[in-house]
């Protein structure tokens, strides 16, 4: 099991650092075994910072001349009332083509495809926390094991314009392109947010949950 323990913001700030205990193990995609002790937060940021990035069309080249696919609307949105995070899934694009550089740097790639989803979040402005691209999984998959998020290509996808999800600290917002390498025979997709466990400053106990988005 892996302990986060969060400081204060305040603390956090002037000491310039989070503390992070690892404890063994992590547990299985139900992320219920993780706990976070989360401080409240004084007052919340400033939630305008993350202006979505513009993703590039069908027809653009990827890290070496790979092409995408084209882009579905999902235009899907979810908050976290307990915790206060706040999601909107956008748009996906499944199929796209990683360059010949990339397969060739990365085997497993040869039998697997590669889906991005852009999404917008806002991390709490309640405790100190992030909210990123670990946080997402896509779900539902033949050998039920969710699948985690990568970042074997971001330096591509950036160059192809579909700059990837920076985290969202405490009360801000950003937007960016999440990926996702599951295998070829996964032809539906399920975005699945996680909230893990977690114990606030004062004790409180928040159960883990999932929030499921379908695409498409």
């Amino acid at each position: 099991m892996r302990v986060r323990i969060f400081l204060p913001a305040a603390v956090a700030l002037a000491a310039g650092s989070m503390l992070l205990v690892g404890c063994g193990p992590e547990d299985d995609d139900s992320g219920a075994a993780e706990q976070t002790s989360s401080a409240p937060v004084s007052s919340p940021s400033d939630d305008s910072a993350g202006a979505e990035s513009p993703a590039a069309s069908a027809s653009a080249a990827g890290g070496g001349g790979a092409a995408a696919g084209d882009p579905v609307a999902v235009n899907k949105s979810f908050t976290d009332d307990v915790m206060g995070e706040k999601a909107t899934v956008i748009k996906y694009v499944s199929g796209y083509q990683p360059s010949a550089a990339a397969k060739s740097k990365y085997s497993a790639l040869a039998d697997e495809q590669v889906v991005l989803v852009n999404v917008k979040v806002t991390a709490s402005a309640k405790y100190y926390d992030s909210f990123g691209a670990d946080s997402f999984y896509l779900t539902d998959t033949p050998n039920g094991i969710d699948q985690a998020s990568t970042s074997i290509l971001e330096d591509e996808l950036k160059k192809a314009g579909y700059p990837p999800l920076d985290d969202a600290e405490t009360g801000k917002t950003t937007t960016g392109w999440v990926a996702f390498t599951p295998g070829t025979e996964l032809d539906h997709f399920v975005l699945r947010y996680k909230r893990l466990a977690a114990t606030t400053s004062d004790g409180k106990d928040i159960p883990a949950k999932n929030f499921d988005t379908p695409l498409g």
